[in-house]
């Protein structure tokens, strides 16, 4: 088995609540490496200026706006929690993206 390579930056979150559910369950960990440029269908973490707490969604660039800039929605894999769109309206900023996911199995 190989070990990961990660940037010297990398990190480890637990995730939290459903919203990612059924791929991503509460208690799981993930690697984000904020070296690694998010390709449409990573999943990464994300800051929003509006909102107090990082969130954890798949990516999925849109398209630009007028300016240029990216517009990304935030797409949970859970049905029954809302796509985010991040743009100029709702301004944000990617930390990393997923580089490894772990999951504990309870007995």
């Amino acid at each position: 088995m190989t070990e990961l390579e990660t940037s010297a930056d990398a990190f480890a979150i637990t995730v939290e609540g459903e919203s990612m559910l059924p791929d991503f369950a509460p208690g799981d960990r993930v690697v984000i490496d904020p070296a690694v440029k998010p390709q449409p269908g990573d999943f990464v973490v994300v800051k929003l200026e509006a909102e107090t707490e990082a969130t954890f969604r798949k990516y999925r660039l849109r398209a630009r706006d007028a300016t240029g800039q990216d517009i990304i929605d935030l797409v949970p894999l859970n049905d029954d929690y809302p796509v985010v769109t991040m743009d100029s309206s709702n301004p944000g900023r990617i930390i990393g993206t997923l580089v490894e996911h772990r999951r504990y199995r309870k007995r």
